[in-house]
């Protein structure tokens, strides 16, 4: 990882939490840091991805809304996907 590092994060794992995590990061070619840090992240977008509320500054309100009321860009494929009966193959 090339970023400066700003915060340090300590934590404890019970033995064969710490043995299943180093096992990974090593499968992975990484050091156990920046597997524990990838892995944080990951769960971190995921959580946050699955918010139902959004907070936009007032400073972006009008182009969030610009981008809410754009008409949407054609997708062919999830159409035919949407349009195609369930089970049918």
């Amino acid at each position: 990882m090339s970023a400066a590092r700003d915060d340090r994060l300590a934590v404890q794992l019970p033995a064969d939490s710490a043995g299943l995590i180093r096992s990974a990061a090593e499968g992975e070619g990484m050091s156990l840091e920046d597997f524990a840090v990838e892995a944080m992240k990951r769960y971190a977008q995921e959580v946050l991805a699955d918010r139902r509320l959004f907070r936009v500054p007032d400073t972006d309100w009008s182009a969030f809304e610009a981008l809410l009321d754009a008409p949407s860009a054609d997708a062919p494929r999830l159409r035919r996907l949407l349009d195609d009966e369930p089970g049918a193959e």
